[in-house]
């Protein structure tokens, strides 16, 4: 027997999902039905792949190196099904994620620029946590996705776009006690020794409270308070006085006119910052659309930055200078 398309669906849907039935709703067959394709699948690699156990099923060595395998196959499958979606005279509709502490800000400016590129592209958008892009990626149900870098996988190819920095979030009066204790912008490490409140940060999960805390290493670990869900959530807290977080460019004029009481003030250099990158699926490599996004993405973030340096430095917004 030769080893099928469909056997390698069928496996990579019960290594997703963890059980047969699981892995059996999700491709819309019968459990026996799943569970013949993948013994067979065994018997023509001879040898098993999974092993099951009480809590679903556990890969052997075998599994392991099949499933990553599977992986590559099935992405140059999906390669040859879509190479007719090239043409630039073609409208191309692309699953993308963005990560939610960057989508509401970004992706106005982003679908503008989309409506006048060739190819055109039509986005069905996923917004969610950077971990949550990145599994939806390996498991096929995004072709890319914007997200904070370095990633540091094989299996996707990722590209650096825009640096977005951090600046410090408070009320007024714990940015004047901040600039009064160093006589101007602080380091992050200064934060900490000013003793100006509790440093708040989003709720596990998400990839920019990591950044936040990693920023603010020295933080007392007492004085962190994690549990926002987003970052406007984050910034009604930090404008209600509750503490101080740090916020990305691209969110500081938004969230600033959102919520008056809020005031940014400028890291010393070096300027913490998260690094914004588009990756995608290995299938997708040298398709014209990928430039186009990643075209796209760029301007919109550049643009954003932009007008936040700006505002810090005209005071527009009543930011801390």
């Amino acid at each position: 027997m030769k080893v099928t398309l469909r056997q390698l669906r069928y496996f990579r849907a019960l290594v997703e999902h963890g059980s047969f039935s699981r892995a059996a709703e999700n491709v819309f067959v019968s459990q026996p039905a799943l569970s013949l394709q993948i013994q067979e699948l065994e018997s023509t690699l001879g040898g098993p792949l999974v092993e099951r156990d009480r809590r679903g099923i556990i890969l052997t060595q075998m599994g392991r190196d099949v499933h990553q395998q599977a992986l590559r196959v099935l992405d140059e499958a999906l390669l040859l099904e879509t190479m007719g979606k090239r043409s630039a005279d073609t409208s191309l509709r692309v699953a993308v994620g963005m990560v939610s502490t960057l989508a509401p800000y970004l992706l106005g400016e982003v679908l503008e620029r989309l409506q006048s590129t060739s190819p055109r592209i039509d986005l069905d958008l996923r917004e969610a946590s950077g971990q949550t892009l990145v599994s939806d990626l390996l498991a096929g149900r995004l072709d890319a996705a914007i997200v904070s870098l370095p990633l540091g996988l094989l299996e996707l190819p990722e590209r650096e776009l825009f640096e977005d920095r951090f600046l410090i979030a408070a009320r007024s009066e714990r940015i004047a006690a901040v600039t009064h204790a160093f006589k101007g912008n602080p380091r992050p490490a200064d934060l900490a020794r000013a003793d100006i409140g509790p440093l708040l940060t989003l709720d596990e999960g998400h990839c920019l409270g990591e950044q936040i805390r990693g920023a603010c290493a020295t933080w007392r670990l007492q004085d962190v308070r994690r549990g926002a869900g987003s970052l406007t959530t984050l910034s009604r807290l930090v404008a209600s006085g509750a503490g101080l977080t740090l916020i990305p460019e691209t969110a500081a004029l938004t969230e600033r006119a959102n919520a008056p009481e809020l005031n940014l003030l400028r890291f010393a250099d070096p300027e913490p910052s998260r690094r914004i990158g588009l990756v995608h699926r290995v299938a997708s490599h040298g398709q014209q659309w990928i430039e186009v996004l990643a075209d796209a993405v760029t301007e919109a973030g550049e643009a954003l930055v932009e007008q936040a340096r700006a505002a810090v430095r005209n005071g527009a917004t009543a930011v801390a200078a």
